[in-house]
Parts: structure tokens; C-alpha cells; sequence
């Protein structure tokens, strides 16, 4: 840390002033001219990168500008849609499709993730101030992620969008390690709009409608402005039915004719079904199915081993075949039902010739409902069914009154008493899918002063931002209160023997229980999440503070205090006042919900200082006249940023250079270093237990050695407890940055910039788990030397286990308890790609006004390294110490791999000419591998992915035209937009997920028609 230290203080030994940062700087991006409205605000451009104002630093800074027309090119409804449109945008976490169970941060909600670093390695600011996070979380690479959510910015609202497509931590502080996205909303209008729009998406049900509008007008004189923003949009939703790749867990269809036609993974239809799976508590021989565990399904089914009458019957076993499993896309919606409000109020006045107060208020609301699958019970947490249950088949032989057990399976030897069952698999299909809304509100405030103190310009401002969230989902199950409801003994107890649709067990349930019997143990689960923002800055600009034969010196230093809060309320059955021990068994789980595991309420508070230092320094102009140097420009900047709540101080620089060659061609690079800071999640978890399908190597490994198991890659999963929790000393995840690029601005073709950028990230200490399934790996391997890993926690070898690890290569080993698996400061990654720009605004020779645009990101490398528990799972996997059926997932090269694909780009061609405005754009996301398919029959390749499943790549193009109506009627500034979505037509590409596609990359929303009408007055 000295070292950073004396860093930081030779680049601010330059500047006699601390203030913080959080403005912007005033300057032309080279991506995007001003347009007329844009002159207007102020006659200067902000850029994000610089806290100098008025500093001429544009050419340094790797900046992409959408101004209002690139906006609407995008043709986006929604934040969401609109940032997803930035070919430097990664992989979306956060989104609906993607968040199905409790744990997810569900609801209308979008997120960033530029350069695909990961969630919140992106900075997201609002008229550059910080925007809160959204309220909830969920699990990255096993580790709980969080993002401020880009729905809440509304693509209406917005004149700019600013993209600094390089890491400046040194200028924005945490988080802003792969960049920083600026929104720049639209103030200080003059004068007012409505507007109206419809969207339809063809041969779907899907349609939304929005309306909304504006007015800002001057006062006192012109002194003062006020423009205010309100908004209103609906969405009526679609069901997963309506989509062929969506609606159907089972794809098989859909592979036909390819390398993949047959192959199981496209077969997801799930093991828990209303034909549930059991456990007798009894001797295998004791009925005709021959085994202790069996399973339902159709009597017209092969297999069949007892009959339980209404074509039902038993087979053995303990995985329901393919034919009986269950399609849990059935009754689910792809795309959510949802509402949207938004208000907004931008206030200016001067109250002097050099002091101007500022005022943003924002409030936003989104309500969110839809339908996912159905609950079904856990595999780690079975449920038992007393012997006297009253749909128990293998109950007594006669009831507590005397008379024969109507219930009682004939044919069996099973005791007169009756077993004790245990249900091993089961969806509880009757009691209806999981209706879950999601309503979540935010508002945000912003007060300051801007202007000048003598030579210096000077901008204040205190930030409030607050979010609260509340998920609440109906059709729940509480595992006691069904316990309760299954072992009655009269015939209104619940029974989970009737199975559910002969001729497609996977659809629906034809044979439900009645709601009299459901209703005892169908619950409301909630889920309560906040998040608050408190920030106050400071901070000087001047861009002469002196003079070099380069130009003037500009200068900004300041200081920022900010506190950060969130706080995560689970429902009680949830959080552990209300648990579950099973009447039968006595085994307890911290969760009453089935299919949920359990979760604490977590809270926690952060305070975070900061100052910053930027010099801009003008090394050489164009009248010095040297030779190949027409100007040369230097950016210094540094950055000190102390979290009270991990105890950590980062220190951060900057340094970054433009050489202009010779007109028209400028050359420039940045190298910088930037921090992450572990969020408030990673460092408050007090434990969160997940419930995951794991191979004990260390039982399989015997058994391997024993000869009743093949090999390591047969070795059978079972429910596994992994224990996660934080930790107070992660420290944040330093990062190195490098961008190298070129700017061509010919003379001879005048509106013409070309750019082409390299860049290159390095970051280290990822706070990450090494993973469950990777600390039984380890501890195979450190039991195989004599010892054990002390996170694998594991009962007393039974008589059984003793018996079975005799004569092998390992001392006896019991069953594992649970797994700890905590956050920590583990591995490194570096990733490397380049940037490619094309703006041309074509000078008008008599046809209108043509505009080109082309974006383009080509991610060249993307890979993980081990932390030294991985990388000594590697060696031995290398060392032949362990076999290759072992594996260390995630690690090596990632490009390609669940996302990150080679190449993204959008490009855009509008043509105006007098009242008509014409628009195509395209936006190109390459192909990727889908890891969880591999080719049943391999082939040989050099590729290390060549045997998993690819995922096309997706081109789609947006057609828009409008009129505007320009006369003296009252028809003036009328205009008429009509624009198709994915003209084409084109489906997201195939590929193993939830939904059929990769909802992280791709949109189901298919062709959409577009209507808009809008009256400007």
C-alpha cells in the first residue's frame, strides 16, 4: 500500500486542493457531434472522464456518445433494451427470465456489464452522480452479485448516454473497473411533448403501450429553468407456450437433423413431477417392486412393478425415466405482465453572474407479475409419510376404527403396522405455479451549487437515493403445515399417490387434489430488499491554471463522502424464526418452503472517503510547429478511497496521452489502475445455505477401488448442504488497466472519424468461493496424502462406511454433513479485446442529410486463473494424482464460453430530408459455446470446445420512418413514427437454458410492430 501511496501523492503534488469527484467535464466526444439541442444545453459537450470543465481532453478519452437519434435507432422500450444495445455491454444477469427462484433478484430489472469483467465492475452515473443499487441480489460464479438496475432509466428521458469505455477508478472511484456509463437526462427545455407508443410482437399475444410527456419553461427573468419528465407503461405479458423453444423443457425436436438430433441434454424435462419418487421403510422384499425405493408413473408405461389402480403403478428405482418426467416451463410466462411509472423534475436557477443552484428529483415505480413452475420439495430435505397416513399404500391393514384400510395395497408382506415413507421427489403441480409480483420503488434527489470562485469553477451537491423492493410469491408450499396435511388420517389429507396426466406426465396435473385439502399448506412468501445512497461532494475545476508553449494547464481535485446501506428481510419461514423438522425422520432444515433454502435477513452500512486529482497538461500545439507532433496531451489523475467497513484503503492512478501525428491522425493510451470494492452482501453474509447436487469423490472413490463403481464420471450426485457466508477482511479487487488507440479524422473527407482501441484488463483478489463441489475434489485429494480438508464437514463413519473403505486407498469416511464454502479474495483473470468506430455525417450534395454509425467490440482472450487451492486441484489432476474425471471448472480460457462471445457490433444509417427521417439499424451478437452439451459420439478436435453445443450468432434490424409536421395549424410539430423491431423476424438462437436461449445475450421478443405519435408544442 506504500507504494500506491507514493503514487497518488506525485501525481497531486501539482494541485494545492482537495474536493472529490462525481461531475463531469466539458468536452466534444469524438463520437458523436453536437446536435442542435445538445448546443444549446450550456454550448458544451459533457464527457465522461474528466472532472476538468472545459478542458479540451476529448481526443484522450476512449468515449462512445448515443445522442437522442442513436437512441431511437435502438429502438428500445426499456433501460434494459437500451443499454443492451452497446456492443461493449456484456452478459445481463439480472433479468426476467433468468430469475426464477427466491434468491434471485427478480421483477422488471435490467443490469450492466461492460467488457464482461462481471456484475458491478461497471459504473453507472445519472448527470454524473452515482445511482443506487437495486435492492436485489443473486449469485455470479456462486457469489452474490449486485447492479443498479438500467430499467430505471427510461430511454425517453435521456439526451445522451455516454459510454468511457476504459477503467477510471482514479476519476469515479469503486466499481468502475471495466468503465463508466453516464446518463445525461434532458433539462432545461423550453416548451413541451406528448407522446404516445404502441409495440406489438407478431404472432404472440405481447403487446405494451406507453405514454408520456414533458414541459420545461424559463423564469425569473431567464435566470431560471424547471422541466419536468412524467411517464406511464404496460405490458400485458406472454406465456413460455408461445415461443416453440420456450415452452417446452424437452428440445429434442428442435435439434432434428443436426450433430445434436437425439442428445439427452436437450431433454430437460425434470425428475420432480406430480408422479412423485419414494422411499419404503421397509425390506426390498417385502413387496413385488423388489426394491425400497420406487417411483409412479402410467400403468401403460413399461416397467411396471405394483399396481396402485387408476392406471397407475410402481416401478423400482430411484430416477423417474424421461418419458415421467415433468415440463416445468408448463404455465409459465416468458415474458412478465408489468407496469411502469416514472416522474422527474430538473430545477435550475442563478442566483447570481456566477453561482448557479441545481435541483433532480426522480421517482420510479415498476410492478411486475408472472407465473413460474410449481414448487417442488428439495432433494437434500425429503419429506416423511407416517405409516398411518391416510393415502399411505403401504399404511396398516386396518384404521384406528377396525375397519380394513381402504388404501392398503394388496400383495404385499409389508408388516400389518404399515411403513413409514419417505417422499424423495415430488412437484406439487396441483397447488398451481408460483404467481410472484414484484413491486419495487425509487426516488432520487439531488441538490447543489455549481459555478465560479474567481478563476476556479466549482460544482457542490448532496445525493439521496433510495430503493425498496418487495417480492412476494403466492401457490408456496410450507413444508410442516403439508407434512401435517399428508399424515392426517381422514380422508381430507392431501395424497401424493395419484400421479397426474396419463398421456403426458410432464403437463399439468389430471388428477389434482382437491382445494379443500391444498389449502391448509399453500402460503404467501415474501421477500423485502432496500438499498440507500447518501453522498456529498466538493469539487474545483480550472483549465488555466497556467500556461506551457503546449497550452493551459486545467486542473480538478475534490472530495466525496458517500454511505451505502441495503438490507435483505426474508419471509420467517425463510429467515429461521419458523424451520422444519420432519415428524417422521426428526431431521430439521432451517427453510419451511419447499424448494427454498434457507436464508437470513442480512443487513449492512458502509461509509466510504475519497479525493481525488486530475491534471490535464498540453504538452505540445500546433503552432510549436515540431515535426510529427502536432499536439501532445497529458492526463494525470489519482485517487484515495478508505472503506470504513472492511477497514481497507485503495489507491489508485491514472496516466493517459494524446500524439497527434498530423492532422487527422491522433494516437493515444491510458494506463490506470482500479479497485472493486466487495459489496455489502459479500461482507454481511452471516451464512446462507444452498442445497446442490454434488459427487462425493471421496465415497465414489472407494467404491471405484472396490470395483461396484466404473469410474469417478459415474460417481452418483446426492443433495449436498453448502455453507456460504462473508467475511469483514475481503479486501477489494485491485485491477490494471491498458487502452491504446487511434483516432483518424481525415480533411479530405470532412465528417468522417474512424477509431480503433486496444485494450487489455488485469484483475486480481476476485472475491469468489472455491466451491463446493471443488473442496470435495480437495479433499479426495489431501485424504489420498494422509490428511483432510476441514471445510468438508462429515458425520462418523457408519459400520457401513468402515466396511466399505477397508481394503482401500483412504481411511473411512462418513456422509458429509455440509460444505463451508466462504467468500474470499481467490483468483485472477485478464481479458483483452479491441474497440472499432465509424461516424460519418456525409456532407449534404442534394439528397438530405445522411448519418452513419458503427460500433464494433472484438473480444480476443478472457481467461481465469487458479488461487492456490485450485491450482493444487490442478496439479494433481496433471500429476495423474487425480483422475481426469476430477475437474476444475471455470478456469483457463473463457472466450466464448456461457456468453462472452468474439464479436458484438451495431451499426446505424439515418437519412433526413426535410419532414422525413428514415433509420436501419443492425445489432450483431457472435456465436458462443454452450458448455452443458457435449456430443454423445466426440470427435477429434484441436478445439478445446469443439464437442459442446454452439450457439449461433444473432443479427437483427430495426426499420424506422417517420414524418413531422411542420406549418401554422395546430397540427405543428406533429410527427408520425412507424418502425419494425427485428425486421427479419429472427428467433434468439437455441441453446440449453431455462427459456431455450440465453436470455444473459438474446431477446424472445421476436418481430415487434411500432407505432408513435408524438405532438411537440
Amino acid at each position: 500500500m506504500s507504494q500506491k501511496l507514493s503514487k497518488f501523492r506525485s501525481l497531486v503534488t501539482s494541485t494545492a486542493f482537495l474536493a472529490l469527484m462525481h461531475g463531469t467535464a466539458y468536452a466534444q466526444s469524438e463520437a458523436a457531434p453536437a446536435s442542435p439541442e445538445e448546443a444549446d444545453d450550456s454550448n458544451q459537450i459533457v464527457v465522461t472522464g474528466t472532472q476538468i470543465r472545459g478542458a479540451q481532453i476529448n481526443d484522450v478519452l476512449p468515449v462512445t456518445v448515443l445522442d437522442e437519434t442513436a437512441i431511437e435507432n435502438t429502438g428500445a422500450a426499456s433501460g434494459d433494451e437500451l443499454f443492451r444495445s452497446i456492443p461493449q455491454a456484456g452478459t445481463v444477469a439480472f433479468n426476467e427470465q433468468n430469475a426464477t427462484t427466491q434468491n434471485s433478484a427478480r421483477g422488471d430489472v435490467g443490469s450492466i456489464n461492460l467488457r464482461d469483467l462481471g456484475t458491478g465492475n461497471t459504473l453507472l452515473l445519472i448527470n454524473g452522480r452515482r445511482m443506487t443499487l437495486h435492492p436485489g441480489f443473486q449469485t455470479e460464479l456462486l457469489v452474490p452479485v449486485v447492479s443498479a438496475d438500467t430499467n430505471e432509466i427510461a430511454p425517453g428521458s435521456v439526451r445522451r448516454l455516454e459510454v468511457l469505455r476504459d477503467g477510471a477508478s482514479a476519476i469515479y472511484g469503486a466499481d468502475a473497473v471495466a468503465g463508466v456509463i453516464n446518463t445525461v437526462l434532458r433539462g432545461n427545455r423550453t416548451g413541451g411533448f406528448l407522446e404516445a407508443d404502441w409495440r406489438a410482437s407478431q404472432g404472440t399475444s405481447l403487446y405494451n403501450y406507453s405514454i408520456s410527456g414533458g414541459y420545461g419553461f424559463d423564469f425569473g427573468g431567464g435566470r431560471g429553468n424547471l422541466t419536468v419528465y412524467g411517464g406511464y407503461f404496460k405490458e400485458n405479458g406472454m406465456l413460455a407456450s408461445e415461443r416453440d423453444y420456450a415452452g417446452e423443457d424437452n428440445r429434442l425436436p428442435l435439434v432434428e437433423g443436426t450433430d445434436f438430433e437425439g442428445d439427452a441434454s436437450f431433454n430437460n424435462r425434470n425428475t420432480f413431477g406430480p408422479f412423485g419418487q419414494f422411499d419404503i421403510q421397509a425390506p426390498s422384499s417385502r413387496t413385488p417392486i423388489g426394491d425400497d425405493d420406487f417411483y409412479l408413473q402410467p400403468s401403460t408405461f413399461p416397467g411396471c412393478r405394483l399396481d396402485f389402480g387408476n392406471g397407475i403403478c410402481a416401478r423400482n428405482g430411484t430416477t423417474p425415466t424421461t418419458a415421467v418426467r415433468y415440463n416445468t416451463n408448463f404455465g409459465n410466462n416468458l415474458i412478465s405482465a408489468k407496469k411502469r411509472y416514472n416522474a422527474m423534475a430538473l430545477l435550475s436557477y442563478e442566483l447570481s453572474n456566477n453561482v448557479e443552484a441545481y435541483f433532480e428529483g426522480s421517482y420510479y415505480r415498476s410492478e411486475n407479475r408472472r407465473n413460474i413452475e410449481a414448487s417442488a420439495i428439495l432433494s437434500a430435505v425429503p419429506v416423511g409419510i407416517a405409516r398411518d397416513a391416510y393415502w399411505n399404500p403401504f399404511g396398516p391393514t386396518t384404521l384406528a376404527d377396525g375397519s380394513p384400510n381402504p388404501n392398503r395395497l394388496p400383495g404385499t408382506t409389508i408388516a400389518a403396522g404399515g411403513a413409514d415413507l419417505i417422499m424423495e421427489r415430488y412437484r406439487f403441480v396441483d397447488v398451481g405455479n408460483r404467481d410472484v409480483t414484484v413491486d419495487k420503488d425509487t426516488y432520487r434527489l439531488v441538490a447543489g451549487l455549481r459555478g465560479s470562485l474567481g478563476a476556479w469553477d466549482f460544482d457542490t451537491g448532496l445525493l439521496y437515493s433510495e430503493a425498496d423492493l418487495i417480492d412476494l410469491a403466492r401457490n408456496r408450499v410450507s413444508l410442516t403445515l403439508m407434512q401435517q396435511q399428508i399424515n392426517l388420517t381422514t380422508p381430507d389429507a392431501y395424497n401424493p399417490f395419484n400421479g397426474g396426466c396419463l398421456d403426458d406426465p410432464g403437463e399439468g396435473d389430471c388428477t389434482p387434489n382437491p382445494a379443500s385439502s391444498i389449502d391448509p399448506f399453500r402460503i404467501d412468501v415474501f421477500r423485502k430488499g432496500g438499498t440507500s445512497l447518501a453522498l456529498a461532494d466538493f469539487k474545483l475545476s480550472r483549465d488555466d491554471l497556467f500556461t506551457l508553449p503546449g497550452g493551459d494547464v486545467g486542473v480538478a481535485t475534490g472530495i466525496e463522502f458517500r454511505r451505502e446501506t441495503f438490507y435483505d428481510d426474508r419471509d420467517p419461514r425463510l429467515d429461521g424464526t419458523v424451520t422444519f423438522t420432519d415428524s417422521v425422520t426428526g431431521d430439521f432444515n432451517g427453510s419451511d418452503v419447499a424448494g427454498t433454502s434457507p436464508s437470513p435477513d442480512t443487513d449492512g452500512t458502509r461509509d466510504v472517503y475519497s479525493a481525488f486529482a486530475e491534471v490535464f497538461v498540453p504538452l505540445v500545439a500546433p503552432d510549436m510547429n515540431i515535426p510529427l507532433v502536432e499536439e501532445l496531451n497529458l492526463q494525470l489523475a489519482g485517487r484515495i478511497e478508505h472503506f470504513d467497513d472492511i477497514d481497507a484503503t485503495a489507491i489508485v492512478p491514472r496516466v493517459a496521452a494524446s500524439w497527434t501525428t498530423f492532422p487527422g491522425v491522433t494516437l493515444r493510451g491510458a494506463w490506470s489502475q482500479g479497485f472493486r470494492a466487495p459489496n455489502l452482501v459479500q461482507v454481511n453474509d452471516e451464512g446462507t445455505t444452498r442445497s446442490n447436487t454434488r459427487d462425493d469423490f471421496v465415497v465414489c472413490q472407494a467404491r471405484v477401488e472396490k470395483g461396484t463403481l466404473e469410474n469417478l464420471g459415474a460417481c452418483p450426485g446426492a443433495g449436498t448442504i453448502s455453507f456460504r457466508s462473508g467475511a469483514r477482511d475481503l479486501e477489494p479487487e485491485d485491477s490494471t488497466s491498458i487502452n491504446l488507440g487511434v483516432v483518424l479524422e481525415p480533411v479530405f473527407i470532412p465528417g468522417l472519424t474512424l477509431t480503433a482501441d486496444y485494450w487489455r484488463v488485469k484483475q486480481e483478489g476476485l472475491v469468489g468461493t472455491f466451491g463446493d463441489d471443488n473442496a470435495i475434489a480437495l479433499d479426495l485429494l489431501r485424504r489420498l496424502n494422509g490428511s483432510t480438508n476441514p471445510n468438508v464437514i462429515r458425520e462418523d463413519p457408519t459400520a457401513d462406511d468402515i466396511a466399505l473403505f477397508t481394503g482401500t486407498s483412504l481411511a473411512p469416511a462418513g456422509a458429509i454433513i455440509q460444505v463451508l464454502d466462504p467468500y474470499l479474495n481467490l483468483d485472477s483473470r485478464v481479458s483483452k479485446g479491441w474497440d472499432f468506430g465509424m461516424f460519418y455525417d456525409v456532407p449534404n450534395f442534394g439528397l438530405g442529410d445522411f448519418r452513419l454509425r458503427f460500433n464494433a467490440a472484438r473480444l480476443e482472450s478472457f481467461v481465469q486463473s487458479a488461487g492456490p487451492q485450485g491450482q493444487e486441484l490442478l496439479d494433481a489432476i496433471e500429476a495423474g494424482t487425480l483422475p481426469p474425471d476430477v475437474s476444475v471448472e471455470g478456469l483457463g480460457e473463457l472466450l466464448e464460453i456461457e456468453g462472452r462471445p468474439k464479436w458484438r457490433f451495431s451499426s446505424a444509417i439515418n437519412w433526413e430530408s426535410g419532414p422525413v427521417d428514415v433509420g436501419l439499424f443492425g445489432s450483431y451478437v457472435g456465436e458462443v459455446w454452450d458448455t452443458s452439451v457435449t456430443r454423445d459420439e466426440l470427435i477429434e478436435t484441436d478445439d478445446p470446445n469443439g464437442n459442446f453445443y454452439r450457439v449461433d450468432d444473432f443479427f437483427t434490424v430495426n426499420f424506422s420512418i417517420s414524418y413531422t409536421i411542420n406549418n401554422d395549424t395546430a397540427l405543428d410539430g406533429t410527427r408520425l413514427r412507424f418502425a419494425i423491431n427485428n425486421l427479419f423476424g429472427e428467433d434468439p438462437p437455441l441453446a440449453d437454458e431455462t427459456y431455450g436461449y440465453f436470455s444473459e445475450l438474446h431477446s424472445a421478443r421476436g418481430r415487434q410492430f411500432h407505432v408513435e405519435l408524438r405532438k411537440s408544442f
